[in-house]
């Protein structure tokens, strides 16, 4: 019997606040990898007793808005938070303030490609709630920082839609970029930013009721969600085709040995015992602060993507590496929008000039907004090249020139003298080439298309590389059969 996986994410998101969701603390803990454990709390954030929540975070409601909004989802005009009570170290309360009974927003859409095509994975709800602290095993002492208790976060539970390990982490991905498009979260995996946690079962081929599911906690990679799904997805198999059944469990992904291990016992929702946080009043989501979030909502990579390639018609490989991150995908849209050529041809120069700078071991630039060779500078030095105002074999040397003077690409043509020779003096190079080789002359003409090649080769030398390759060739061809 074949059976089929069914899996969906509740992905942990830790929104850009500079202040925690109840308190006045800074977040500032959770993006400095040098900070302290305990040194950015409060009595609030960390539970003392007769202490009171302050009135949410509204910077923190704002983004989570943010984030409906760019994920299709319908937004509730007022929401509520609950109590959630489950006793763990990093839980000073003993409860989480989140949002159960009324949410902030439910049934959204996010859009992945996967093989070769685009699904449609729709979500369940995105809710706000505080993080919990974090907890260690160090030399066999249990150790706890409280520093991230407090922070805001939004939880994205998705719908069973997700058939595959591969897909879990292909919708994880795009819903990173569309984060950090909209400037909701840094979403760095590895600083905690962004956790997922995955539930799993499977159910045989052409079946649609649902089988018992497992929870795999606090996935913090990709390619972790990755393996532990593709590796419970084995498990269950095995364990169904040895006639063992399948409980409801929490696993505990062990990154070093590839694989899982009991945590403990999947709770149900009865054992966390919700019910209306009585010290906070319902969010009320008024016209200025939709208005806000909705505020400069970029193109999404989704769509980006697809213009790209079909509108463009840039592979798609390609075309993925211009959408990963927003700044690149401003960048080429920026040099597009000055140059009237091929988009194909931005996206080669983006990807292999502009993107290779910032990853050339000390380059002093961290961000294509920090690059000298501006969207205007590189639209420049591409129209220049397609007017053959200069050769296409200076424009990596210009390009160069510009990222170390900030000259521009003319004033650089200008003062250097790179302009291209005037077509009476390149008529004398290419003379002087067909008189220095009529060998590679005669067999051109016999029909050896590529002996031009040789001449070529010379009036470029000739011209210091100032002549446009394809205008060579014109005069090369049109003097070579003069000849006969």
């Amino acid at each position: 019997m074949k059976y089929e996986a069914v899996i969906g994410l509740e992905i942990h998101l830790q929104l850009n606040t500079k202040s925690k969701l109840f308190c006045g603390c800074s977040t500032e803990a959770v993006f400095r990898r040098d900070a302290l454990p305990n040194t950015f709390i409060c009595p609030i954030c960390t539970g003392h007793p007769g202490v009171l929540p302050r009135p949410v975070n509204r910077r923190a409601v704002l983004l989570a808005t943010r984030l409906a909004m760019a994920t299709r989802c319908q937004i509730h005009e007022e929401s509520g938070f609950d109590r959630k009570n489950y006793f763990y170290a990093d839980l000073p309360k003993g409860y989480q303030i989140t949002q159960h009974g009324k949410p902030l927003a439910e049934n959204g859409r996010v859009s992945i490609r996967w093989e070769g095509g685009t699904r449609e994975i729709s979500l369940s709800h995105i809710h706000l709630e505080e993080d919990p602290g974090k907890s260690k095993m160090d030399g066999g002492v249990w150790l706890v920082d409280m520093n991230r208790c407090g922070v805001p976060l939004v939880e994205i539970v998705t719908h069973p839609d997700l058939r595959s390990a591969g897909e879990a982490a292909a919708f994880a991905a795009e819903l990173r970029r569309i984060a950090r498009y909209i400037g909701v979260s840094e979403a760095n995996m590895e600083m905690g930013n962004l956790r997922c946690d995955a539930n799993v079962s499977i159910r045989p081929s052409g079946e649609t009721v649902l089988g018992t599911k497992t929870e795999i906690k606090n996935l913090n990679s990709f390619r972790f969600l990755e393996e532990a799904v593709a590796w419970e997805i084995a498990r269950q198999e095995r364990a169904v085709r040895n006639g063992e059944t399948i409980r409801q469990i929490t696993i505990h992904w062990d990154e070093n040995r590839g694989e899982g291990r009991l945590s403990r016992e999947k709770e149900t929702e009865a054992d966390y015992r919700y019910f209306r946080e009585p010290n906070l009043i319902p969010v009320v989501l008024d016209a200025a602060l939709r208005v806000e979030a909705a505020a400069d909502l970029p193109s999404l990579p989704s769509e980006r993507l697809r213009r790209y390639t079909e509108a463009y018609d840039i592979p798609e490989k390609e075309a993925e590496t211009l959408i990963e991150d927003r700044q690149t995908s401003d960048y080429f849209e920026a040099v597009l929008s000055r140059f009237s050529g091929s988009p194909k041809r931005v996206a080669d120069w983006v990807r292999n000039y502009a993107l290779r700078v910032l990853n050339e071991p000390g380059t002093p630039y961290g961000s294509l907004a920090e690059l000298p060779v501006t969207p205007a500078y590189l639209a420049q030095l591409l129209a220049m090249m397609a007017s053959s105002k200069i050769s296409d074999a200076l424009g990596p040397q210009i390009f160069r020139k510009t990222l170390d003077t900030g000259r521009s690409p003319e004033d650089i043509v200008a003062q250097e003298g790179l302009r291209p020779p005037e077509e009476d003096d390149l008529a004398v190079f290419v003379d002087q080439a067909i008189a220095g080789d009529p060998e590679s002359v005669q067999k051109f003409r016999e029909g050896n298309d590529k002996a031009i090649n040789r001449l070529i080769g010379v009036v470029m030398r000739q011209t210091g590389g100032r002549s446009a390759a394809g205008r060579v060739r014109e005069l090369l061809v049109e003097r070579a059969m003069e000849q006969g």
